[in-house]
């Protein structure tokens, strides 16, 4: 039974760490393309 709790316990734990992963990137990823977006609408503006 305590092997299956430490079991437990380390999946929940690189589960936890996964998730914080996967939420850095989603917000970088949210905040690169909102910084990106108005530089292509300027840079098309200068192009015409």
């Amino acid at each position: 039974m305590a092997n299956l709790i430490e079991f437990l316990r380390m999946f929940l734990s690189y589960l936890l760490t996964f998730a914080v992963i996967v939420v850095v990137a989603g917000i970088g990823g949210v905040v690169g393309v909102k910084c990106w977006k108005p530089k292509v609408k300027t840079e098309e503006v200068k192009g015409e």
